[in-house]
């Protein structure tokens, strides 16, 4: 499945998800994603709006990826990171996107405390629940 797609199987996507961690390992050609992510619902009581899930994207087939700098008017260098899923194709080169394998994909990251992206190209996506699928409530 490619990020996109994965997105697609959660309520909200990647908005606001908290990054935890990134794991890169170029030797086995993988990116590791730990996440609180948001699946909360707007339409619940306001006290179960802000339910989170810990997860974990385990990305293979890495092609690259490419973090922007952050952009010095931002508070980057707070330990929060929360991001949500992006195409920033017509960013880059098209000639390095069109050189990319048929069975690919390309996705962007934008991170809020960043005002900046992180690029990936991989073969494949896919979704890891932490703690047996545990749900917890923020109260701000």
């Amino acid at each position: 499945m490619t990020l996109e797609e994965l997105e697609h199987t959660l309520l909200n996507g990647l908005h606001d998800a908290e990054v935890q961690r990134i794991i890169v390992d170029y030797a086995r050609r993988s990116v590791t994603l730990d996440l609180a992510v948001w699946v909360g619902d707007m339409d619940d009581p306001p006290e179960r709006r802000k339910a989170y899930k810990k997860g974990r994207i385990e990305i293979s087939g890495l092609l690259f990826l490419v973090m922007e700098s952050p952009d010095p008017k931002y508070p980057f260098m707070t330990s929060d990171l929360r991001i949500d899923g992006c195409n920033q194709s017509k960013k880059l080169d098209e000639a390095l996107l069109r050189s990319l394998p048929s069975d690919s994909f390309f996705r962007s990251l934008w991170v809020n405390e960043w005002n900046a992206f992180i690029h990936i190209a991989a073969k494949s996506a896919d979704m890891v629940w932490m703690n047996e699928g545990a749900i917890t409530y923020r109260t701000s």
